[in-house]
């Protein structure tokens, strides 16, 4: 059975200060009405770890990913584009 909540803690600068080292994000997994602007959960097209980042743009299929910390941050300006499919689910809520 997949639930539509899933819980991650996050384990690095990439997002401060909107998400700090060791908060909690709540991520609904069915969303799929994505918008420049929403911080999702995804899988790193080369690692295959959960990251969190923010959308920068849409092109049909896929998707430009920034963290927040740019000078902390490994996302789309170094391995690309992903496919929306990597995606995990959108972040909706962070707890300290």
């Amino acid at each position: 059975m997949v639930f539509p909540f899933k819980i991650f803690r996050i384990k690095d600068l990439s997002m401060e200060p909107t998400i700090r080292h060791g908060d909690y994000v709540f991520v609904y997994r069915w969303a799929r009405d994505h918008k420049e602007g929403n911080i999702v959960v995804l899988k790193h097209p080369v690692s295959g770890i959960h990251i969190v980042k923010r959308i920068e743009s849409i092109d049909d299929d896929r998707i430009f990913v920034t963290g927040d910390n740019k000078a902390s941050s490994e996302d789309s300006r170094h391995f690309g584009s992903v496919y929306k499919n990597n995606i995990v689910g959108r972040v909706i809520r962070v707890t300290r």
